[in-house]
């Protein structure tokens, strides 16, 4: 056993595994041992067999012409006690080795998979959908766990303990040897049929649950809007149709695999009549002994029961590598690398011939060069869709930029690793994010070693203390799922606390008024003017009133630098943001006509 498991540790089967399930080195150990002891388990239940057949030799031996041999009843018991004991040790040791580190390993993807995709460029997640993400990391790592526990030891273990069987019968008698296992080959053969057939309906299976997961998300995201819409009946019909779907696909799999696994266990079990019929034969030929046939018979009865589970398992397996493959797909995809060496002491971003598009062929930057200074305030403003937010982005490196270069202190930022760039950073996107917790702990984000002093200076900053005081429990009030509780202009303000408390020598702000009333945007306007202060901030506002003191106001259209100068500059050339900020100070007069005609 000792030697099986060295060959089992340099065996190219484990080395395929751990590349298939993407398992850690700690992972394909435990995977190792748990086939060990699923072997011994197997082996383990013959033992009550092979003591059946000497009592019942003993026994039945007067019949033969021989002289009796009675076993000796206190004897066969304590055997049959030691066994028991015997057994319970190894299948309780089995179930440590399987279960225990199967969740394990299940646990420890889970965060191995979070942490590749904390490093994953956002141009990852523009290919995923949320819903199809987290199946990855819950139903997908849920799959691999139930395999590791259950299919990978009893399949493996299964067909070691049964060569093991096959060799040491082999000795007994190898024609009854080769009737019992003869239709193993044939058996496996249907199985590796049966993958090539179900492989694409298991796939078009996942993807349409996933199609589901997708739907439900999309209809639970825009309750409100169903609720009102005349439409909401066709969508829950849609809905439906794809349930339907995942129930067909579903179905057909396991027909699929029902048909081939069932031809499989028949044709496995004829096997047993095969020993009895070649045992018949050889017993009148009086090729064999009676002890010998009665032998094979007792181990026909236990060993098929292994190899039975070999069948089962083996469909279960092949379900299982749809969500391996899926986990290789995060866990091969390359991330965003680079020095974390970096000491940067000068924060002048600067685009040079900057091009950018986030599908092949369809350019949203386009060859775009200005410089954002220490110091200054930079707005970046322009029609919708002109790739404001983008720049942003890319200068933050949420995205590498393959054409051109985004350099800060005379380092392409592309050579930086992104958490050790973020940290010069503080970031307000349009796009608020909270999580369901205090108001307390989503300013902390910002600085997770702030003391309160600070985390109450940021959010006086802010203008946050209005709303917090009228709470329940002040900073301490739960804000519900993305801050359900709070209005669009007290999110914000959450936001722009948390950029405010990491007090970073780079600002982003990336509409970060856009949701708040004149009077409190002043007020943010008076803070972030005090936070300038020798720190450069890069500004992407719609509304251009708020802009209007910025030291550069970079005009874009279509990807590219229209006009570039400041307000007073811009106006004068009565180009597009003379256009814009003559059309938003038309529409501020605008008023509803109620008159009737």
């Amino acid at each position: 056993m000792q030697a099986l498991l060295g060959e089992l540790e340099e065996s190219r089967m484990l080395k395929k595994l751990k590349e298939i399930f993407s398992l850690t080195d700690r992972g394909i150990k435990n995977v190792k041992l748990s086939i060990f002891t699923a072997t011994l388990h197997n082996l383990s239940v013959l033992f009550p067999t092979i003591l059946l057949f000497l009592v019942a030799s003993g026994l039945l031996s007067h019949y033969w012409g021989e002289r009796p041999n009675t076993p000796n009843l206190f004897f066969c018991w304590s055997i049959a006690l030691i066994l028991l004991v015997l057994i319970y040790s190894i299948y309780r040791l089995n179930y440590e080795k399987t279960y225990r580190t199967a969740y394990e390993e299940s646990a420890n993807t889970r965060i191995s998979l979070a942490e590749k995709l904390r490093k994953l460029p956002l141009s990852y997640f523009g290919e995923k959908d949320l819903s199809d993400l987290t199946s990855t990391l819950m139903n997908d790592t849920a799959t691999l766990e139930h395999t590791l526990a259950n299919d990978i030891p009893s399949l493996f273990g299964g067909i070691i303990s049964s060569l093991f069987v096959v060799i040491i019968l082999f000795f007994f008698n190898w024609k009854l040897t080769i009737s019992m296992f003869i239709c193993l080959p044939v058996a496996f053969i249907i199985l590796a049929a049966s993958y090539k057939v179900s492989n694409s309906v298991n796939w078009k299976n996942r993807n349409a649950k996933l199609s589901v997961s997708d739907g439900l998300q999309e209809f639970l995201d825009n309750m409100k809007l169903m609720y009102a819409s005349p439409k909401a009946s066709e969508y829950r019909n849609s809905l439906e149709g794809k349930v339907r779907k995942v129930v067909r696909t579903s179905l057909l799999y396991e027909v699929v695999m029902g048909i081939f696994i069932s031809l499989a266990y028949n044709v496995l079990r004829i096997g047993m009549a095969l020993v009895i019929i070649t045992g018949a034969a050889l017993l009148t030929k009086q090729e064999v002994s009676i002890y010998t046939f009665l032998l094979f018979l007792f181990i026909a009865s236990q060993i098929y029961d292994p190899l039975t589970n070999i069948i089962f398992r083996t469909g279960e397996f092949f379900y299982s590598l749809v969500s391996a493959s899926r986990i290789r797909d995060i866990e091969n995809y390359c991330p965003q690398t680079g020095r974390t060496d970096v000491n940067i002491n000068q924060y002048d971003i600067v685009f040079d011939s900057v091009s950018f598009a986030y599908y092949e062929g369809q350019d949203v930057i386009k060859n775009v060069s200005f410089i954002a200074k220490q110091g200054e305030i930079t707005a970046l403003v322009g029609p919708s869709g002109c790739g404001k937010s983008t720049l942003s982005k890319l200068a933050c490196r949420f995205w590498d930029v393959p054409e051109g270069r985004v350099i800060i202190d005379g380092k392409n930022i592309n050579e930086i690793d992104p958490e050790t760039l973020l940290n010069y950073f503080s970031i307000v996107f349009q796009d608020v994010v909270l999580f369901n917790d205090t108001i307390y702990n989503n300013i902390k984000i910002g600085k997770k070693d702030a003391t309160e002093e600070e985390i109450y200076c940021a959010a006086g900053l802010a203008q946050c203390e209005d709303f917090i005081q009228k709470l329940p429990e002040g900073y301490e009030t739960i804000i519900g799922e993305n801050g359900k509780t709070l209005s669009g202009g007290e999110r914000q303000r959450i936001s722009i606390a948390r950029a405010f408390l990491k007090d970073a020598p780079i600002i982003l702000l990336d509409e970060a008024t856009a949701s708040l009333d004149p009077e409190n945007e002043t007020l943010i306007q008076e803070a972030i003017g005090r936070l300038v202060k020798n720190k450069t901030v890069l500004i992407i506002a719609h509304r251009l009133r708020s802009v209007e003191s910025c030291d550069q106001i970079i005009v874009l259209n279509k990807g590219q630098i229209q006009e570039h100068g400041t307000h007073e500059e811009l106006i004068k050339v009565n180009g597009l943001y003379h256009h814009l900020f003559e059309l938003q100070r038309e529409s501020a007069g605008w008023s509803l006509n109620t008159e009737r005609i």
